[in-house]
């Protein structure tokens, strides 16, 4: 049985994907989960499916106050700001301070994340030139990281540029993109949305912005040209939401819903990662 300590520096985009991977691990588990503000839809998700958690501060977690069952497997899980997508430097930022600080206390990382504008952005192989404990993110069938969430839940690389030439001008949806829209398009488009403030109807009619509080979005989607939404589901997530979801994303959008055709989404990335770091937990209790 897998024993030590994993540490888990996450978005709320990928949240799902840890805890498909945690139901259908069989080991017994000790997740602590950091109080960072940005942990409500993961806490959720885990007493959807009955799986229990503690809550530690985040100055307990990180200058050695949290304290790991011992003899077992234990998660210590980070949850970032969705919003730092849409400012690279200021994620990458994050994640390697948190990653540095949790050194102490974890045998090793998972980044359940995407890169998210930083090309090429090798986190684990930061981790290793600097000599930290091994780690691992979302990467594609030959090894490259997954450059953001669509990616991880696709396969990443060469498949994502294949599924852009065939559904171009697609708003690309998957579970935790649906979930999360309103949050994730706010971060987006925030100093857009302050210079939205200071408009007059009149000046929002020669834009041709709609009143109300979809209106700047419906515009920013028609300037992109999209006329529809591709609906990806691996599997991972909840269904019932996710058709929910969808259906007012339409109906505020007004854009159409166009499914997938089998094959394009995939768990790999998923499974692996997660086989991964319980695998560098293995190999470090095993030459303890």
């Amino acid at each position: 049985m897998t024993e030590g300590v994993l540490g888990v520096i996450g978005c709320p985009m990928l949240e799902d994907n840890l805890v498909w991977s945690l139901k259908r691990d069989g080991d017994e588990k000790d997740i602590a989960i950091v109080d960072t503000g940005n942990q409500g839809s993961l806490r959720d998700k885990l007493d959807a499916h009955s799986i229990p958690y503690r809550i530690v501060g985040e100055d307990d977690a990180l200058s050695g106050r949290y304290v790991p069952s011992e003899g077992r497997f234990n998660l210590l899980v980070y949850m970032l700001n969705l919003g730092l997508h849409s400012v690279p430097e200021e994620l990458r930022s994050k994640v390697e301070d948190v990653a540095v600080r949790m050194q102490p206390y974890v045998d090793a990382i998972g980044f359940y994340l995407g890169t998210c504008g930083t090309y090429r952005w090798d986190i684990p192989g930061w981790c290793e030139q600097r000599g930290l404990k091994p780690s691992e993110m979302f990467r594609d069938c030959d090894g490259i990281p997954c450059d953001d969430c669509v990616g991880a839940n696709i396969g990443g690389g060469p498949k994502y540029l294949e599924m852009q030439k065939k559904y171009t001008g697609y708003l690309y949806m998957f579970p935790a993109m649906a979930a999360n829209n309103d949050a994730f398009m706010r971060a987006n488009n925030r100093e857009a949305e302050e210079a939205m403030k200071h408009m007059t109807p009149d000046m929002m009619e020669v834009l041709g912005i709609e009143p109300g509080p979809d209106g700047y979005v419906r515009w920013l989607l028609s300037l992109g040209h999209y006329q529809h939404m591709l609906k990806l589901n691996n599997g991972i997530g909840d269904d019932g939401q996710y058709d929910g979801d969808l259906e007012k994303l339409r109906a505020r959008n007004r854009l159409d819903i166009v499914v997938a055709e089998p094959g394009w989404a995939t768990t790999r990335p998923t499974e692996d990662l997660y086989s991964r770091c319980k695998s560098f937990l293995d190999s470090a209790h095993r030459g303890a």
